[in-house]
Order: C-alpha cells, then structure tokens, then sequence
C-alpha cells in the first residue's frame, strides 16, 4: 500500500509510531485523502498513512545523501555534504510526493475497473429482475463473470449473508466506491428497496442512463481527437518539416554546421512528442462497454 516502501509492514509501523505527532500536524493539510484512503478499502487511518509516508521520506532522505555524499566524496567535490544533502531531500521528497499521489492512482484505476463492466452487470441485474427473481438472487448471479464490479457484489451479498438489511449493504457499498456511475445506481436500488417499489423499471432506467451517458464519453472523445489530431499534425509533421528547411536554408547563408547529432536530436524529439501524444490519447480515452 506504501510505494517504494524498503522497510517490512511491521517493524515500519512500529517506528512510524513515533512520528505520529508530526504526522498529526501534517493530517488537517491532506485531509481529503481520508476518503481516499477510505473508498480504496485501506486498512490504514490517515494519520498512519502519513507516518509510514514520513518514515519512508526519511529513510530516502538518508540513503540518497549517503550515496551522493560518497560518489561527490570520491570526486573530490569541495561542497560534497551539500550537494548530498540536496540530493538525499529531493529523492526523499519525491518518494513522500509519490506515496500522497498513490491513493488517487489507486482510486482512479479503481473506477476503471468498475466502469469497463458496470453497464454489462446492470444489465444482467435489470434481466434477473425482469424474469422474477429476487434482488439479493440477482446480486448473488451477478457477483461472477463482472471483474471488479463482481466483486462489489459478491461484499454486499456477504454483507446480507452476514445478517446487514440489503439496503444498509447496498449503501454501505455505494459509499466506499470511489465510481460515480456504480454509487449512483446503487444508491436508486436502495432507495427502491426502502420504498418497496419495483426495482425493475428502476433498472431499466439505470441501464438506459448508463448506455446515454457512455455514448456522449464516445462523442466528446471523438471531437476532442479532432483537436489532438490538428496539435499532432502541426507538432509532428508541420513544424519539423518548415524547421529542417529554414534551417538548411540558413545554412546556406551563415556557417551554421549541421552535423548528425542534430539530426539525432531532432528524431529524438520527434519520438518523444509522438511518445506523448500517444499517452495523452490513450489517458483520455472513455471506459465504455455499451
């Protein structure tokens, strides 16, 4: 749960415990992780979370330092320590940036996976219900063959099992789920099941939402790929192509020398904006299973 964490779970805990107090003072600042941390079914408190975060800030802090302090010191470097100690606090720093960004990654990879099968499972459900069959059977049925979504599934059915009221299970489930789409649809078949009104029609409504919405994901995905496909054009055909002519043409009159390094720095280029266009249009493409 802690990235890049060196130290085993528990003896890690164990001295975070003593840097509860400045994580304390740190908590009112990171406050909204708490329901991060919450949504993500995290076994540890907020306040632990920062601990181990700042115990592994430290831990890189010294083991960065270290290592500069002794490649500088071979070197000779005059302000060896320093140097060290700069580069011991930004590797720590950057571990500590990651380990707050985490939980969001986490969150966020959470909702993608529900999202890719939620409209396939909510169909299944409108399905079940439509032939008769009770809400708990048609949770149970479809706590298989629906990845993550299934798995959401088959914790309310424990949940019921357990002795929970089905609208307090689906609730409580709701609330943990980072997805909007799952928290919303499970908070209108609770609200059918407090109300003791046929959850069928509020299925098929569910379904039809759910369909509409991801059908506008796929159009505003669509016009925005026409964007992207203009800035790619001119960043990765235009602008290369009008660059290499101007700077042959100044060659032509001043001694610029051209060598092969620019022409590899060029390519180099090239692929690294490619390289992020690609990522950027992957980042943005919607989660649909209409």
């Amino acid at each position: 749960m802690i990235p890049l964490l060196l130290l085993p779970e528990k003896p890690a805990r164990k001295l975070a415990h003593y840097l509860m107090g400045l994580a304390a003072r740190i908590q009112p600042v990171l406050g909204y992780l708490e329901a991060v941390l919450y949504r993500i079914d995290s076994k540890y408190t907020l306040t632990e979370y920062i601990g181990l975060n700042l115990l592994n800030f430290m831990i890189y802090l010294v083991f960065g330092a270290a290592l500069a302090y002794a490649v500088l010191f071979r070197m000779n470097n005059p302000n060896a320590f320093v140097f060290a100690l700069a580069a011991g606090l930004s590797v720590g720093l950057v571990v500590f940036g990651l380990g707050i960004v985490y939980p969001n990654w986490l969150a966020r990879k959470k909702i993608i996976q529900i999202d890719r099968n939620l409209l396939f499972a909510a169909r299944h459900l409108r399905i079940q219900t439509t032939a008769n069959v009770p809400l708990f059977e048609s949770f149970v049925s479809a706590s298989h063959g629906y990845g993550a979504v299934s798995d959401e599934f088959a914790y309310i059915v424990r949940s019921v099992q357990a002795g929970a009221n089905l609208a307090y299970a689906l609730e409580d489930s709701a609330a943990k789920n980072p997805s909007y789409y799952y928290s919303r649809i499970l908070w209108q078949i609770s609200n059918a099941v407090k109300a003791g009104t046929d959850v069928g029609p509020v299925l098929s409504d569910i379904v039809d939402f759910l369909a509409e919405e991801q059908r506008i994901e796929m159009r505003n995905y669509g016009a925005q790929l026409n964007t992207l496909a203009i800035m790619y054009l001119m960043m990765c055909i235009i602008a290369p192509t009008i660059g290499l002519i101007f700077i042959m043409v100044i060659s032509s009159f001043v001694d610029l020398p051209i060598t092969d390094q620019v022409f590899y720095f060029i390519i180099g280029g090239l692929v690294f904006v490619q390289y992020m266009f690609v990522g950027l249009i992957e980042s943005r493409r919607p989660v649909v299973a209409i």
